[in-house]
C-alpha cells in the first residue's frame, strides 16, 4: 500500500472499523483498526503520536505495566491532563495505534494533551521507535513467557533497542540491577531517574529462589546484596567494584503493610524532603508502582504532594488484587505470570492465615505463556505449615495438582471445566468467607467473565 495515503482518510477508514466492530460485538475494537491502519500507511502511528501537544508517556517492565499506567492516569488526570491510552491492555504497536485512532479527530487533532501507553517489552523496538516518547519508566524485568521472550538478556536488550532510539527522558527501577544497567542505551547528555525503596518491614520467603538476575552487567560475577528484598530486587554491589545500586532520586521507607494497603514515606534524595503516603493496594511490589507513577509525574510538574494524593484514590487495576463480593462472601482475583509475581502473592495474601480456601486456575495459552514449567520455580513450599483448602482448575490443573502434591499440599478439587470450579468454590465457602482466586492471564479474564454473571465487575481502568 502506499505510505503516502492521506492521514484523514486512514484515520476515517480505521474509526469505521473500530465502530463495526464494537457493534458486533466482535472485541472492544483495541488492536484490528491499528492493524489496518499500519497496512494502509506504515507510518501511522508515528504521524499520529506527533500530533499529541505534551507528548507520551511509555510504561514497561514484566510486572506492573497496568497497575502503574492507571496510577500515572489517575495522578495526570486530577492535574488537568487529559489521556490518549491503550486502556484495553492492547500493549503491541497495532493495540496503540488502534488508541491512537480512537482519540483524535477525523480532521486529524487531539483534545488530549498526554499520550499513556502500556508496552510490551518485545514490542519496545518497534513501538518506541515509532512513539518517540517523552518519557519511558522501566520498572522490572523478571524471568517470563520463556517460550516467548526467551531469557533475561535477551528482553533487557530488546528495551535497551527501544530506548535508544528516542530521546526520552529515563525512569529506571534502582533495585533492579538489570533495569538499572538499561541506563547505558540512554543518549550520553540525557539525564536518569532512579526510583527504589530505602528499607522493608519483611524478610525475603525462605524458599524463594527467583534471583533472575543478580550478576554483575559489566563482569559477570555475583552480586553482593547488603538489602534483599524479594528475587534479585534489593541494595547490591559488584565485588569488583564495576557496578551498583544507582543513588534514587526518590525512595520510600518507613513501610507499613497488610493485605488491603500500603502506608509508607517518600524521600527526595536531592532535598531530604519527606512525604507521607498510603495507597489502597498492597504489597512492596504495589510501593515500586506508586514510585514509579510519582516520579514520571514530576517530571511532567506535579507537585510530590498532589501525586500522593491522587494515588491514594486509586483502585486495583482489573484482576489485579481485585475484591469482589457475592452475598456475605469475598473473594480476591489475584493474578499471577510468573514466579516473582506468584511469590509475592505468597508473601502478601496466602500466609496470612493458618487456613483459607484457594483456587488456582492455571492455563497456556499464548497470552500466558505456552511453557508452565515456572510453577516449579514457585515457592509453594512457604504454605505446606498452612491448612489450607486448595481447589485447582484451567487447562494445566493437572499440571498444578503435581506440582502441589510435591510440594507435600493435598487438593480438594480438580476441575478443567472453570464454570464449575468457581461455583463450587464460592459455594462452599463459609458464609461471610473469604476466597483467594489465583488465576494466570487468560483464565483471569475467563474468571470475570464467569464472575460478572453473579457480581457487578468494573472496565480495565475504573
Amino acid at each position: 500500500m502506499n505510505s503516502g495515503m492521506p492521514i484523514t482518510l486512514t484515520v476515517l477508514i480505521a474509526k469505521t472499523l473500530l465502530n463495526l466492530s464494537r457493534l458486533v460485538g466482535r472485541g472492544g475494537g483495541s488492536a484490528l483498526p491499528g492493524l489496518v491502519a499500519e497496512k494502509l500507511d506504515p507510518q501511522i502511528g508515528t504521524k499520529l503520536a506527533s500530533r499529541i501537544p505534551r507528548g507520551s508517556i511509555i510504561v514497561t517492565g514484566t510486572n506492573g505495566k497496568t497497575t502503574t499506567s492507571k496510577m500515572l492516569a489517575k495522578v495526570l488526570s486530577d492535574s488537568g491532563e487529559s489521556l490518549v491510552a491503550n486502556r484495553a491492555g492492547s500493549n503491541l504497536s497495532r493495540g496503540i495505534v488502534s488508541a491512537l485512532i480512537e482519540h483524535i479527530s477525523v480532521s486529524g487533532h487531539y483534545k488530549d494533551t498526554v499520550g499513556l501507553f502500556e508496552v510490551d517489552e518485545a514490542a519496545m523496538p518497534a513501538v518506541a521507535a515509532m512513539l518517540q516518547p517523552r518519557a519511558i519508566v522501566v520498572l522490572n524485568l523478571f524471568r517470563d513467557q520463556l517460550d516467548r521472550y526467551g531469557e533475561l538478556d535477551t528482553t533487557a536488550k530488546l528495551i535497551g533497542k527501544g530506548i535508544a532510539a528516542t530521546e526520552a527522558q529515563l525512569y529506571l527501577n534502582a533495585d533492579d540491577p538489570l533495569v538499572a544497567s538499561l541506563a547505558q542505551y540512554a543518549p550520553k547528555d540525557q539525564s536518569v531517574v532512579y526510583f527504589g525503596i530505602d528499607e522493608v518491614p519483611t524478610t525475603k520467603l525462605a524458599h524463594d529462589v527467583t534471583a533472575d538476575s543478580n550478576t554483575c552487567p559489566v563482569c559477570g560475577r555475583a552480586l553482593d546484596y547488603n538489602k534483599a528484598f524479594f528475587g534479585h530486587i534489593g541494595h547490591y554491589r559488584c565485588p569488583a567494584g564495576h557496578f551498583g545500586r544507582p543513588q534514587p532520586s526518590l525512595d520510600a521507607n518507613k513501610i507499613k503493610l497488610n493485605d488491603r494497603s500500603a502506608s509508607f514515606q517518600v524521600r527526595l534524595s536531592d532535598t531530604d524532603d519527606c512525604h507521607q503516603a498510603k495507597i489502597f493496594l498492597p504489597g512492596l511490589y504495589n510501593i515500586y508502582n506508586a514510585l514509579a507513577a510519582t516520579v514520571v509525574a514530576q517530571g511532567f510538574g506535579v507537585a510530590i504532594d498532589s501525586a500522593l494524593e491522587s494515588l491514594s484514590r486509586v483502585q486495583a487495576a482489573f484482576g489485579r488484587v481485585e475484591v469482589l463480593s457475592v452475598g456475605t462472601k469475598q473473594l480476591y482475583l489475584l493474578l499471577v505470570k510468573n514466579p516473582t509475581g506468584f511469590n509475592q502473592i505468597i508473601h502478601t495474601f496466602l500466609l496470612k492465615n493458618k487456613q483459607q480456601n484457594i483456587l488456582f486456575i492455571i492455563n497456556d495459552n499464548f497470552a500466558d505463556g505456552r511453557d508452565i514449567s515456572w510453577l516449579w520455580d514457585v515457592a509453594f513450599e512457604e504454605l505446606t505449615a498452612q491448612s489450607h483448602v486448595i481447589d485447582v482448575a484451567g487447562l494445566r490443573a493437572d499440571d498444578m495438582a503435581l506440582r502441589l502434591k510435591y510440594a507435600d499440599m493435598p487438593v480438594r478439587h480438580n476441575h478443567h471445566q472453570l464454570s464449575k470450579a468457581l461455583n463450587q468454590f464460592i459455594d462452599q465457602l463459609p458464609e461471610n468467607g473469604t476466597g483467594y482466586i489465583v488465576p494466570t492471564y487468560t483464565a483471569m479474564l475467563e474468571s470475570r467473565k464467569k464472575l460478572g454473571r453473579r457480581v457487578k465487575l468494573s472496565g480495565v481502568w475504573e
